[in-house]
């Protein structure tokens, strides 16, 4: 049949038509059998895979609430990757005692050990996952490897890095990494303050201390934001010392803010009439959490500041101060000569008595 075009007298050119034809129709079901084939293998693989997240997703529950069974499970090579992941989200949402024992359910089945091979690969889905597993496991033979992950040159890897440090030992984790902050702002700050929480601000206390007084100004005023997670002795004594020394108006501004008014602050009254708004702000936002009665002549000067955000933390403070009762703050009201420093203050009183 296949000679029937050469057999038929027809010219070349047909000739080379139906067997281009031919070929066609040839390659069409070829490519038609190599997508059903295609089709075939991916929903042998989806429901392969649906057996594997069965089978230890069963596993993994049994052991978050304690009904494991006395036999250990085995983890197939092929199960590895889906089990990591499925454990990894587990553990991301519990802790205490279930978290003990998933830790206890992954160190059996050699989770360990996969979790640091699959960090060294260059996948970052896969490595960033390996990574979190070392943290979720307090892994500390990982250590080291992990503390050189915080300095990778992507964010995602070391900021992940550096939780994972900071779950299994917050206290070295902190001395690697706090002086890393100022240089990594490519770290999201709510993860740098998730790793400091986790530590805790009994720990992060002293070495946070020391970093922000040995910085350069840019730095120091960049790191008074975690400070606020620091104890109360810490803030104050950090304030204090930086206010006293220093007079770069962001760190005087950020000293001031992480200040929590337990303790007294120097330069008070030059704070309050510095060239920069937001130094006066944060002044005023302090006055306010002093809570004084005999800092209400102070703020009450700041209410016909230039700037509309002093003006306003004055009155709020100013409002917030013992002992000035509705008819002591419209007395004040009423004597002030600014339009600007009596609206402010009427607007304030208003919020606050309809609250």
């Amino acid at each position: 049949m296949l000679d029937f075009p050469f057999a038929s007298g027809f010219s070349a050119s047909v000739s080379a038509a139906l067997w281009i034809t031919v070929a066609s129709i040839g390659g069409s079901l070829l490519l038609l059998l190599y997508t059903l084939e295609l089709r075939f293998r991916r929903r042998l693989r989806e429901r392969q895979r649906a057996r594997v997240i069965a089978h230890w997703r069963a596993i993994i529950a049994d052991a978050v609430t304690g009904n494991a069974t006395a036999a250990a499970p085995t983890l197939r090579r092929g199960e590895r990757r889906e089990f990591l992941r499925l454990w990894v989200y587990t553990r991301s949402m519990v802790e205490g005692a279930a978290a003990d024992r998933l830790i206890a359910l992954a160190r059996s089945l050699g989770l360990s050990e996969l979790a640091r091979r699959q960090t060294r690969e260059s996948h970052i889905g896969a490595k960033l996952m390996a990574i979190q597993a070392q943290g979720y496991l307090r892994d500390p033979d990982s250590f080291a490897e992990l503390a050189a992950a915080a300095d990778d040159a992507n964010p995602l890897v070391s900021i992940t890095a550096a939780e994972a440090l900071a779950a299994i030992d917050a206290t070295r984790a902190v001395d690697r990494l706090i002086p890393k902050i100022a240089r990594r702002r490519d770290w999201p700050r709510t993860h740098v303050f998730k790793v400091l929480q986790r530590a805790g601000s009994a720990v992060i206390g002293e070495p946070l201390y020391r970093c922000i007084r040995a910085a350069a100004d840019d730095d120091a005023a960049y790191l008074l934001q975690f400070a606020e997670i620091a104890e109360f002795d810490v803030r104050d004594a950090l304030a204090v010392e930086l206010l006293r020394s220093r007079d770069n108006p962001e760190v005087l501004a950020a000293a001031l803010k992480v200040a929590t008014g337990h303790t007294a602050v120097p330069r008070i009254d030059e704070l309050l009439a510095h060239s920069a708004w937001y130094v006066r702000m944060q002044a005023a936002r302090f006055l306010g959490r002093m809570g004084r009665a005999e800092d209400a002549p102070r703020l009450e000067k700041l209410l016909a500041d230039e700037e509309w955000w002093v003006r306003f933390r004055a009155a709020k403070a100013l409002v917030g101060l013992p002992g000035l009762g509705a008819k002591s703050l419209e007395q004040v009201r009423m004597r002030l000569i600014d339009r600007y420093a009596r609206d402010i203050l009427g607007q304030v009183i208003a919020e606050t008595s309809t609250r």
